[in-house]
């Protein structure tokens, strides 16, 4: 048994979240340690935890971190984050109304995740709404990921850290994994790559880059 971090614990080679919820919202298990109830983090369903799983060193979020989401979808990640941002608030956005609907409900539950139905893009229209996130968290499967992740962040200077999943084959198949990696870290402007990790085997030509 390993605590992680402050919310993370690290049990029989599994991932878990210290929790106030008592039950499962997507079938995951959940323990009981030390009188403190932790939900089970699948490394299949949430990058992060895969990264995590994959002995992630640099973590940029805490009890009480301001987050803004970008790629929220159901919720299955905003819900651990949620877990271990206690204090802290999630700025959750979704532009597909399906996924969204998830997600709004979650947020109905949990008072630290605040949804925003809009394109992460059009940061003109939802960005009013937010005040002063410290981390940008971005999970989405389009060419111009790297580009979305600069208009965005520019438009916050309170923006201390980003976590960016770089979707390769969202970007291209043409090309090999190292060479889109390499051309979508060069895009980035205003951050340093403090960390990558690659999501293999849990989730295919997927990478997690911490900024800096």
């Amino acid at each position: 048994m390993n605590f992680r971090s402050e919310g993370i614990l690290e049990n029989g080679g599994k991932i878990y979240t210290e929790t106030m919820q008592r039950t499962p919202l997507y079938g995951e298990d959940i323990i009981r340690v030390r009188g403190k109830l932790y939900r089970e983090w699948d490394p299949k369903r949430s990058k992060l935890s895969a990264a995590i799983r994959k002995n992630l060193r640099h973590f940029p979020i805490n009890v009480n971190s301001s987050l803004l989401y970008l790629g929220a979808s159901t919720g299955t990640t905003v819900s651990h984050i949620s877990d271990i941002c206690k204090n802290g608030r999630i700025t959750a956005v979704e532009k597909a109304y399906e996924p969204f609907s998830k997600l709004l409900r979650l947020s109905e539950s949990r008072a630290n995740i605040f949804p925003i139905l809009e394109d992460a893009l059009k940061v003109e229209k939802y960005g009013h709404f937010i005040d002063k996130p410290e981390v940008l968290y971005q999970d989405i499967a389009q060419r111009n990921q790297a580009q979305i992740f600069n208009t965005v962040s520019s438009s916050f200077k309170s923006i201390e850290a980003g976590i960016l999943i770089i979707k390769v084959r969202a970007v291209t198949s043409r090309k090999g994994n190292e060479e889109v990696l390499k051309n979508q870290l060069e895009i980035i402007e205003n951050y340093k790559v403090k960390e990558l990790v690659d999501l293999t085997p849990y989730s295919i030509a997927n990478y997690l880059a911490v900024l800096s």
